[in-house]
């Protein structure tokens, strides 16, 4: 797909859905209402992020900024000693305040991969850090064994079998992870190189991407919502220090 940038229309999710994302009862309450009255459409404050393509920038984990470095060593060190080999990191372009940052590694008998996800946002006096991880096991059939140590949150693919353990360890998940494999009715696909791991990252950014975009859960950023957020991105990246981005010209 192109390397398009977009941004979220909560109009168009489901009423669980919008309440899961929301955060709060309170906004999850309030949002729901707007919705239910039509009055709930998309963001128009300059937030996004753009699509990853057909290839992203592998970079060292350690190149990345010390504050995510510092959110997720805690977690890299208890994969490591699950048998998992630091693969890469790669950080999301992003408009507005915020940033988001990806690190991956695969298991040394290639049957999984997991993720440790970071994400900063910045909206008005309201900061959020956010650290997460999940495990992905793809199978002969095109779906995928996913287990998450995070909450639901928004709807994925249905060939996602995807099951959730917010609060769980990094070993937990993994043991039941790889039970959930065990009991898959597919053949799992072994991870054996960086660069499947690359293509297991690039495919899983994009399905989920086209599946939000058909359903109009995300929709394409105009050209003066993504100035709006490359100045609301500087602002960010002179407080925090910078963050790599990219470009291009598929944007309308």
């Amino acid at each position: 797909m192109k390397q398009i940038a977009f941004k979220t229309n909560p109009a168009r999710m489901g009423f669980r859905e919008l309440f899961r994302v929301a955060g709060s009862p309170g906004i999850g309450i309030l949002a729901c209402t707007l919705k239910l009255f039509r009055i709930l459409g998309p963001d128009n404050d300059g937030y996004g992020i753009r699509a990853f393509g057909n290839s992203l920038e592998r970079l060292e984990l350690d190149s990345l900024p010390r504050r995510v470095i510092r959110a997720t060593e805690g977690y890299r060190a208890k994969l490591q000693k699950l048998g998992f080999i630091p693969g890469f990191a790669y950080s999301l372009e992003t408009f507005g305040a915020q940033e988001a940052h990806g690190q991956v590694f695969r298991h040394k008998d290639g049957s999984c991969a997991v993720s440790i996800a970071f994400a900063r946002c910045v909206r008005g006096e309201t900061e959020t850090e956010t650290t997460v991880f999940g495990f992905n096991t793809p199978l002969a059939d095109d779906s995928y064994v996913m287990t998450s140590g995070n909450k639901r949150l928004l709807n994925k693919p249905d060939h996602w079998l995807v099951e959730y353990l917010p609060g769980e360890s990094p070993k937990a998940v993994y043991e039941r992870h790889m039970d959930r494999v065990a009991d898959a009715e597919s053949r799992p696909r072994k991870i054996k190189s960086d660069d499947e791991l690359e293509r297991l990252v690039l495919v899983c950014e994009t399905e989920e991407t086209e599946f939000n975009l058909d359903r109009g859960v995300y929709v394409k950023m105009k050209r003066s919502e993504i100035s709006l957020g490359e100045e609301l991105k500087q602002d960010f990246e002179r407080e925090s220090g910078p963050v790599r981005r990219r470009r291009d010209d598929d944007d309308d």
